[in-house]
């Protein structure tokens, strides 16, 4: 005899460890991932915390089914199944990211959400536009708990890394329908590259509401500042003028010393949830985001001589870029 029983989870959050009791991936239908008709990987903010992924990019370079091209210090790429991945959600919204122009996307810190989905395969269903590669999703933390409760880390590390996260979460009222999070935290790190040094501070903050025992209403806001003294762009010449292969020490950095790469992001959302009575269940969802970015960056081109380095010239730029979305 064989008894198989499914808990009555009302929503996609929850205590997590590994694995996740249900997701809207891939369908907006909320079922378990074994019931997800594609191949999809959830990395947890358990596993995060474990595996030390600061950022999206940490999670996607550690994720099953995943590859990563690094195209310089500030800016990569992510590849599935021979193809180049393109969809990028965050809550389930469809958001443009394009790596030609860093907009702080991939630095994004994992501390402000409660899970990662990664889709391998078409989305094109839910997605917009499809493509043979991934979907990902982030998706945030919630004010969840109807007790105070919160965390404190901090830690320090190679190259002078420091990071400090506080996680604090409380209801608002006295019955505990009206919840309020905030995550906060700061990073200042250098690198094995020489002379690479940055920095980054986040606020997240999240009220939900539950209006009555079928419907909950979250509003919430999310801020990033990246700052990034002398990054390179681009990578270094492969051959020497006479084709013999380069060959640099590791902590090379080909950057100027005035060279920074600044990001900040701002996003407003907000979503409201409604159980029905015969077990249906819709949800609306809203994001306003503002992304900026400036720079001034040093491009290295041509081939050296082997003897004396010289034979390459410099490029230099400086640019400043803003993008805005609504959906």
């Amino acid at each position: 005899m064989v008894v198989s029983a499914t808990p009555d989870e009302t929503s996609d959050s929850g205590k997590q460890n590994y694995a996740v009791q249900t997701t809207r991936a891939g369908t907006k239908l909320m079922l378990t991932p074994r019931d997800v008709p594609q191949s999809l990987s959830v990395v947890t903010q358990q596993r995060m915390q474990d595996q030390d992924l600061q950022s999206v990019n940490d999670v996607l370079t550690n994720a099953t089914g995943i590859s990563t091209n690094l195209i310089d210090s500030e800016r990569s790429e992510y590849y599935s199944r021979g193809f180049k991945v393109s969809n990028f959600t965050f809550d389930g919204i469809p958001t443009s990211v394009n790596d030609s122009w860093n907009y702080g996307d991939a630095a994004s810190d994992t501390a402000i959400y409660d899970r990662i989905e990664i889709v391998r395969g078409a989305t094109g269903l839910m997605t917009g536009a499809g493509s043979p590669s991934a979907s990902i999703n982030m998706v945030r933390k919630h004010a969840d708990s109807k007790t105070a409760t919160g965390t404190l880390s901090a830690s320090y590390g190679s190259w002078n890394k420091q990071r400090y996260v506080a996680d604090l979460s409380a209801p608002l009222n006295s019955d505990g329908s009206l919840r309020g999070r905030v995550v906060t935290g700061y990073t200042d790190q250098e690198s094995w590259l020489d002379r690479y040094q940055k920095t980054k501070k986040f606020i997240y903050g999240v009220i939900d509401a539950d209006l009555t025992d079928k419907t909950t209403l979250s509003l919430g806001y999310d801020y990033e500042d990246d700052n990034t003294g002398n990054p390179t762009w681009g990578g270094l010449p492969m051959f020497y003028s006479n084709n013999a292969t380069t060959h640099y020490d590791r902590s090379l950095n080909s950057s100027a010393n005035w060279a920074r790469y600044n990001t900040n992001s701002r996003k407003v959302f907000a979503d409201i949830d409604h159980n029905f009575d015969n077990g249906w269940n819709i949800h609306i969802n809203g994001t306003h985001a503002e992304n900026t970015f400036s720079d001034k960056l040093l491009y290295v081109m041509g081939n050296p001589d082997q003897e004396n380095g010289e034979g390459t010239t410099g490029y230099g730029s400086m640019d400043r870029g803003k993008r805005k979305m609504d959906s």
